[in-house]
């Protein structure tokens, strides 16, 4: 018996815990962008026309407010490319992808969600999409810890490190 037999693997149930928590968390935080973020009247508005209406009304002013608001257009294809990552074998890269658009998209929607209302007035934020999305992120940001600290365990067997 060879000594690469002897050493103990990496429990594989972890990474793809970690992964499935990670990819279900994305999914959640692309369902509750597109849930109502905002009440007004008989109207639910999802946080892309949030996005468009705030554009439109002029409120943020400066290069960099309109740059991070655009920003929130690009959440879905930054997603996208921390999958096709993970699918190419970039665990930790994808991990890291998604980890910091899942910490971005849950300060957003954790703000949204702690400024949400009561049901009684007909302009306010709604609940449904800021929570979905704030539960979404910390699903997320947790898949990702557990995939670098995953991946950093199983690196250091295969090096013949110590853990």
């Amino acid at each position: 018996m060879s000594e690469a037999d002897s050493r103990p693997r990496a429990p594989r149930w972890g990474v793809l815990l970690s992964a499935a928590a990670c990819g279900l968390g994305g999914l959640l935080v692309v369902v509750g962008m597109f849930l109502p973020w905002l009440r007004s009247g008989t109207v639910l508005r999802d946080s892309f026309q949030v996005a468009g209406v705030i554009n439109t009304l002029g409120f943020l002013e400066g290069d960099v407010l309109h740059l991070l608001l655009y920003a929130w257009f690009g959440v879905i294809p930054v997603l996208t490319l921390g999958v096709v990552a993970y699918a190419f074998g970039f665990r930790r890269t994808a991990a890291t992808f998604t980890g910091v658009l899942a910490i971005v998209t849950g300060t957003v929607s954790g703000s949204a969600t702690v400024e949400s209302g009561g049901v009684d007035s007909s302009l306010g934020i709604a609940a449904t999409g800021p929570t979905t999305t704030l539960i979404g992120s910390a699903l997320a940001v947790l898949g990702a810890v557990g995939i670098v600290v995953s991946g950093r365990s199983s690196a250091g067997r295969i090096a013949g490190g110590e853990q």
